[in-house]
């Protein structure tokens, strides 16, 4: 069974470039605007969605919101294509839980490794109950982390960060996005806390090949060390 594709924007021949690189390998839904893009994503449930920032009815932006905002489809990936070029738009997009974003006009073959990632990364994860990023193990059902064959005690929060890390590996994770992932709906949550719970990961992470680094005014990401 193929994968599931929602791709939102209102130029057609863009909808049309979309649909003729991925109908090949992906079963393709099209929609014109934010209001039939929210309803398609309701009633398809999509593996992936492809979406455009700037709408007829709506900015992308806020599109995106809404989809993160609904319960049965908060988790689904979000790629960002737009011609809005620069930092702030994609920083912007990754704030919003977008798992990439692709500046117009882009490669074909960039764009199908980019799904073809994100689409096998979701069917590891729902294969595997075990998953290895060198030496650190993560079981998913049960939320243990083993360290060079040691088990580490983390909390459920600290589980979703660093699963959260490892998963996006070499790329900068905004703060506000980390809060989001692991308490969407609690606003009792902080971005301070965060910093907390990263400077907890750190230690316990120590002895293992990975270093979670600060980039100043953007966030945190996770690098292998060797």
């Amino acid at each position: 069974m193929k994968h599931s594709i929602l791709i939102v924007d209102d130029c057609e021949d863009t909808r049309n470039l979309f649909t003729s690189i991925l109908e090949k390998n992906y079963e393709i839904v099209t929609a014109s605007s934010s209001e039939e893009g929210l309803s398609k994503a309701w009633q398809l449930k999509p593996h992936l969605i492809i979406l455009d920032i700037v709408l007829e009815d709506a900015s992308g932006y806020e599109l995106c919101s809404q989809i993160k905002s609904v319960n049965e489809l908060k988790n689904t990936p979000i790629v960002f294509i737009s011609s809005k070029t620069g930092p702030n738009s994609r920083i912007t997009g990754y704030k919003l839980g977008a798992v990439h974003y692709l500046e117009k006009p882009f490669e074909h073959e960039e764009l199908k490794a980019v799904i073809h990632t994100i689409l096998e990364n979701l069917k590891t994860e729902s294969v595997l109950e075990t998953i290895d990023y060198s030496d650190i193990s993560l079981n998913i059902p049960s939320q243990e982390i083993s360290i060079r064959g040691e088990k580490i005690h983390f909390t459920s929060s600290e589980f979703k960060i660093i699963h959260l890390l490892l998963k996006n590996s070499q790329r900068v994770l905004s703060r506000e996005s980390i809060l989001n992932h692991i308490a969407p709906d609690n606003h009792k949550v902080n971005d301070r806390m965060i910093d907390t719970y990263i400077s907890s990961i750190r230690r316990k992470i120590r002895q293992s090949n990975f270093a979670i680094k600060s980039v100043y005014g953007e966030g945190y990401k996770i690098i292998q060390l060797a």
